[in-house]
């Protein structure tokens, strides 16, 4: 009777601890509660927001051209992440920057670009240069391939590195010297875990190590003030075995191990709702197709998988920056890929829903681009789904999603849980001793305080406290409301080197409940064997 009982006990216990594993991964995997290890993570505490400029580079009326930047601008975003197709520029022969394709008028190739990074500087916005798209003179061998003319007939839009990587980049290194202080963000190469983006050949993570080696040298050496952006991976999940037969998990840790990892400064991520709601924690997702009974790919926690491998490969003190994250609000009959359609209200809530969300969980996370402010160029297709995406219509009308990011940027920058430098956005110095410092979380400290000061938090009154000599962490505020607060630091002389927030650990009976489980299985597991 006892082995019995103990039998169906078994199985029970597993049930348990493999629903709790289920469980408490989807509600708390990747979420940052306390300090982490490591320091301040450079490019992380930066303004938030930033913008896609989709087809900006194709604009044939420069008026344009600065209507949508100040579009982007009066919006609040402060970075826009936009395409130089390699073969827009050096359209001909290698050194040849001139543009014949219209032999009436013919002229620098650069002429548009310099125009277009002239404006961002007027109007304060950096640039985040996405370079790929070789031209043909610099890939004729794979271009006449039977493969990739094939994959062409399927993809209209596929391309492939060059013959000659060093082609690549020496243009990339052109591009660094010639915008120097104008340009200081590029990123190499787009999603190159696609075989429509990698010549329709298998994705070959150690090729593309090359690539990025030679194009991040080159770029350094040409402006030593350049930052290198890891190209962001489409979200796959190996089951495409023509397109992407590796994850993209897999994809960047072969890429690590091929020695890259000093060979880009910030790490790109894709962050694609699909219509789900900003505050999806799952990682899988149960769906009704034999193919894919369990969908991994998209959503928009997936960026803390990546994470992950970043951590396992010794790179966690590198920021992510997400280069797109959009919702599509196509027509109920317009069918597509991009999950269940949004309304336009929707969009604008579900965007500064993940931008917030991006904030309080994840302190490695820095710029956030939306996909994307406006289709540039040539009216869109109406029927094509890629079109409603964007928050300004093609006639530059606003969409109600572009109202609700200018409010959330109007309401100004706030420093969620982790370790932030004192540079961070979030502080505003308001006098020549005193500053101000927004946060969302429980707790605050100030890390290497020198000398007296004096605290305050939400309107409160000041108090007079001093370092705490044994420690370079000064703690100044615990046990407040899990929500967005306001300090007040005054101090003569120079500031604290960084601050830290932290949110409520969980309880600790969540922790408990795992080591009760696996401790239940071995009594029972232990009983078992003596019965038998």
């Amino acid at each position: 009777m006892q082995k019995h009982l103990l039998s169906l006990l078994l199985p029970t216990l597993l049930a348990g601890l493999a629903a709790f594993a289920w469980f408490d991964n989807a509600a708390n995997r990747g979420i940052t509660y306390r300090m982490p290890l490591q320091g301040p993570i450079p490019y992380a505490d930066v303004d938030q927001l930033g913008v896609n400029a989709y087809n900006i580079q194709f604009e044939p009326d420069p008026a344009n051209v600065t209507r949508t930047l100040e579009l982007a601008s009066t919006m609040g975003a402060h970075y826009i992440r936009m395409q130089m197709p390699w073969e827009d520029v050096e359209i001909h022969a290698k050194n040849d920057y001139m543009d014949r394709r219209n032999p009436g008028s013919v002229r620098s190739a650069w002429e548009k670009y310099d125009f277009l990074f002239a404006e961002m500087k007027r109007l304060e916005l950096q640039p985040i240069v996405r370079i790929d798209r070789p031209p043909v003179w610099a890939r004729a061998r794979v271009n006449d391939s039977e493969r990739f003319q094939n994959g062409l007939r399927e993809n209209n839009a596929s391309t492939g590195p060059p013959d000659n990587y060093q082609d690549y980049a020496d243009f990339v290194a052109t591009v660094a010297a010639r915008y120097r202080g104008l340009v200081r963000y590029i990123q190499i190469w787009n999603e190159p875990n696609l075989a429509y983006e990698w010549n329709w050949v298998l994705p070959e993570p150690e090729r593309f190590a090359e690539l990025l080696k030679l194009a991040a040298s080159a770029a350094r050496q040409a402006n030593p003030d350049i930052v290198i952006l890891f190209p962001s991976l489409s979200p796959t999940d190996g089951l495409e075995p023509r397109i992407a037969p590796l994850s993209e998990l897999e994809y960047l840790d072969r890429v690590y191990q091929a020695g890259a990892i000093s060979s880009f400064d910030i790490m790109s991520a894709q962050a694609y709702g699909l219509g789900q709601p900003p505050d999806e924690h799952r990682y899988v997702r149960p769906r009704l197709l034999w193919q894919r009974p369990i969908d991994t790919r998209i959503d928009v926690s997936r960026v803390a998988l990546l994470r992950e491998v970043m951590v396992r490969n010794g790179d966690a003190g590198k920021a992510v920056w997400i280069s797109e994250f959009g919702y599509v609000s196509a027509p109920a009959d317009l069918q597509h890929s991009w999950g269940t359609s949004v309304s336009e209200q929707q969009k604008g809530d579900y965007l500064v829903g993940q931008l917030e969300r991006a904030r309080r969980e994840w302190p490695w996370m820095g710029v956030m681009n939306v996909w994307m402010l406006r289709w540039g160029g040539s009216a869109p297709d109406q029927r094509d789904p890629t079109a409603y995406f964007a928050l300004v219509d093609h006639d530059f009308t606003p969409k109600p999603a572009y109202h609700t990011l200018q409010t959330f940027a109007q309401h100004g920058a706030i420093a969620g849980a982790g370790l932030h430098a004192w540079s961070h956005p979030a502080v505003r110095q308001i006098a020549a001793d005193t500053w101000e410092i927004r946060f969302t979380g429980q707790s605050l400290a100030f890390v290497e305080v020198n000398g007296p000061f004096e605290f305050a938090i939400d309107q409160g009154p000041f108090q007079a406290l001093t370092p705490l000599m044994e420690r370079s962490i000064r703690p100044v505020a615990e046990q407040l409301v899990d929500g967005e607060h306001t300090a007040m630091f005054r101090m003569k002389g120079k500031p604290p080197s960084a601050f830290i927030v932290e949110r409520q650990a969980l309880p600790v009976v969540w922790e408990l409940i795992p080591l009760l489980l696996v401790l239940g299985l071995a009594l029972v597991c232990g009983r078992l064997l003596r019965l038998a």
